[in-house]
């Protein structure tokens, strides 16, 4: 202690004393120690140094300045930390914004042509890549509901959901693939794989999921690859006798593997006793089948009167018996495998004439299609025979749909088929209509139609309705499919909305002809199904306001005032004349004229109109022929009719109509003579002879 002393007062003693900035390097010497103005040094005794009281601050800096510039340091400290993490968030949009630009380009390419598959393709691959839930959920629903065959994209967007979603979601995306394509084998393994990772604890579960697989795609002609995965399963379970019960269901179905899985079963049964392959009972039946014949056979070895389940372990054992058992067996099996192999080589042909069994949007070689429509044929024949199966044709349509979903005949064809069946098939029908219109050809107008029908005789009258107007959107300019959409609901007599329809299309129609047609039809319904001729003359008043010219109108105007009680026959006389004054082609004027004379001559009360009537009607004609003279040339009138004053020429007379030529005939009794249905004494009212 005394050396620590000591040496600390010669430090004291020898050393001078320390400037204010000497004070502050020497300090900055030390960090751990505060910064202290003032440094007293220990008194003689060799106290430790202590600091200043702080009384003697006269050299300190103030509080204030001190605090401010550690406040400053902090707010430099927050600064850079914002403008680290604001650089960061630019970064972060700029680049959600990059991605957003360009998975709007490749959404505008499918949004342009929904048919372009490889804008899709792309598309898909775009947002599986960036694992966005959102838009890859957005992206993969579009394209699988207008191509749910592509069994390969169920499987991809599946792996999308494990990668993103939930476990939830994931089956509900398999349950989705599985039900939109049910004869995918190579989805249901893909499925069936996923159960068994996440379930593998569930045994019950994972075989009720394949069987519920083989009851979908069983019978498919290349399914032995799923039971082949059924039965590796059950094997690595070893559950032998569920595996020996697969094989001969499978041996009972017509499939492409068929002589593979027979020799796959004798293999079974050459490695296993029967007894490791049989339930118990089956055993024993069988057993005792075989000891009963040997007996017949003059083998007395065997003690038959012993019951069959009594016997000793070393003569179940029995090595002789254990063969004759699986030779049985193999016999009875081999039964059903050749009557399978005879009907597998009926079909092997057209099997061999498939090349593409998938979904693809390029177009099929005609002997392709060709191909589909002769194994449909045939199997129907054959499955119509004393212990066919129709359901193999039901399979047989469904796996021609995935090879032909886009050729509309194959649908037309497999809904005839099944309206041709016994029993309530309703919905079944609407099923196959929905998948074919809804999915693969959301634009064949002669389909939606036929879908529409359907709806409308099930008395489905909404959803028909849904189906004409969907397919409307998709094909405004036919005019055809707007008047079967107004029909509709003129049958079900929501005549509110055939007129709301009717001014709908009026207001849409790409041409004025286009409008005038339509108008035509709005007034006829309201006319004759409503009884408003006042409104149906206003409807075509206001489409002679934009087509003045068009002489359908004039006449459907007459039309609607001769039949309308009591008869305007100024109203009528002034439309024809109207009609005369527009720029038309002469010869419709001429029909017009002709038309006036002949009403006048039914209805006018007053002679002298209808004598001023046929005097012009007279000049018109001589003014008609003298222009058609001079078009064609007089020497070649004179040539052609053997006259030089062109007297055979004829023009219609003006007596009555029943000298009309057969086009103004035609149209007089199309728009105006409908004078049969007026009462019995409606002449009389207008100065008309008898009859009318």
């Amino acid at each position: 202690m005394e050396v620590d002393n000591a040496a600390t007062e010669d430090d004291s003693e020898g050393s001078s004393p320390l400037s204010d900035s000497d004070k502050s390097n020497e300090a900055s010497k030390f960090p751990e120690n505060p910064p202290v103005e003032d440094v007293i040094a220990s008194s003689e005794t060799g106290n430790e140094t202590v600091l200043a009281d702080d009384k003697d601050d006269t050299a300190d800096e103030p509080p204030a300045k001190k605090s401010k510039v550690a406040e400053e340091a902090l707010k430099k400290i927050e600064a850079a930390k914002l403008l680290k993490e604001k650089e960061k968030q630019e970064a972060e949009d700029k680049a959600k914004n990059d991605r957003k630009k360009e998975l709007a380009k490749f959404w505008k390419t499918v949004n342009d042509d929904p048919t372009d598959f490889t804008g899709w393709t792309h598309l898909l691959q775009f947002v599986d890549g960036k694992n966005k839930v959102e838009a890859g959920e957005e992206a993969f629903n579009a394209f699988l509901k207008r191509y749910p065959y592509c069994y390969g994209y169920w499987k991809k967007f599946a792996d999308f959901q494990k990668r993103n979603g939930t476990p939830e979601r994931v089956m509900e995306v398999f349950d989705q693939g599985t039900a939109a394509i049910p004869l995918s084998t190579d989805l249901w393994i893909h499925y069936l794989n996923h159960c068994k990772t996440v379930k593998k604890d569930d045994a019950a579960l994972i075989r009720r999921e394949y069987e519920r697989a083989m009851s979908s795609c069983g019978r498919e002609w290349r399914s032995d690859k799923l039971w082949d995965h059924y039965v590796k399963w059950e094997g690595e379970e070893k559950n032998y006798p569920q595996v020996f019960q697969l094989y001969q269901r499978m041996l009972k179905i017509p499939t492409h593997g068929l002589a593979r899985n027979y020799e796959a079963f004798i293999a079974l049964m050459n490695e296993h006793n029967p007894k490791e392959l049989m339930d118990t009972v089956d055993f024993l039946i069988l057993r005792k089948e075989v000891i009963a014949a040997k007996t017949s056979e003059g083998d007395s070895s065997n003690d038959t009167d012993a019951a069959p389940g009594e016997d000793t372990e070393s003569e179940l054992k029995s090595a002789e018996e254990t063969q004759a058992m699986r030779e049985k067996i193999v016999f009875n099996v081999k039964k059903v495998f050749k009557d399978t192999e005879d009907k597998m080589r009926l079909r092997l042909k057209y099997e061999e004439g498939i090349k593409r069994p998938y979904f693809h949007v390029k177009p099929l070689e005609r002997g392709q299609l060709k191909n589909w429509n002769d194994y449909i044929d045939f199997m129907k024949k054959e499955m119509s025979k004393d212990g066919g199966d129709i359901t193999e044709v039901e399979i047989l349509y469904e796996r021609s749909l995935i090879a032909c979903a886009l050729y509309e005949e194959f649908w037309t064809n497999y809904i005839s088929w099944w309206e041709s069946r016994e029993g309530d098939n309703m919905d079944k029908i609407r099923s196959i209509y929905s998948r074919a219109c809804v999915n693969h050809l959301p634009t064949k107008v002669d389909l939606h139609e036929q879908w529409a029908a359907f709806e409308e005789s099930q008395g489905d009258f909404d959803a028909a309705s849904k189906i004409l107007e969907n397919l409307e959107k998709a094909h405004p300019e036919l005019i055809s499919l707007l008047m079967r959409r107004i029909n509709l609901e003129r049958r079900r007599g929501n005549n509110e909305k055939v007129s709301e329809l009717y001014e709908a299309a009026i207001k849409a129609a790409p041409s004025k002809t286009t409008a005038s047609e339509i108008s035509i039809k709005f007034a006829r319904f309201l006319r004759l199904h409503q009884n408003n001729a006042s409104q149906a003359g206003q409807v075509i008043k206001t489409a002679m306001e934009t087509d003045h010219t068009n002489p359908k109108l004039y006449l459907q105007h007459v039309d609607i005032l001769i039949n309308t009680l009591p008869m305007d026959i100024p109203q009528v006389v002034a439309v024809l004349d109207k009609a005369q004054e527009q720029e038309m082609p002469d010869k419709q004027k001429l029909l017009f004229s002709q038309r006036k004379v002949e009403f006048l001559e039914d209805f006018g009360a007053d002679i002298s109109s209808l004598q001023t009537a046929k005097t012009k009607h007279k000049e018109f004609v001589t003014k008609v022929k003298e222009a058609a003279d001079k078009e064609t040339g007089q020497a070649n009138a004179e040539k052609k009719n053997g006259s030089s004053n062109g007297s055979s020429t004829t023009y219609p007379a003006v007596t009555n109509s029943s000298s009309y030529t057969a086009q103004q005939a035609q149209a007089y009794n199309n728009y105006g003579s409908r004078y049969a249905s007026y009462p019995q004494n409606h002449g009389q009212q207008y100065g008309g002879g008898a009859g009318y």
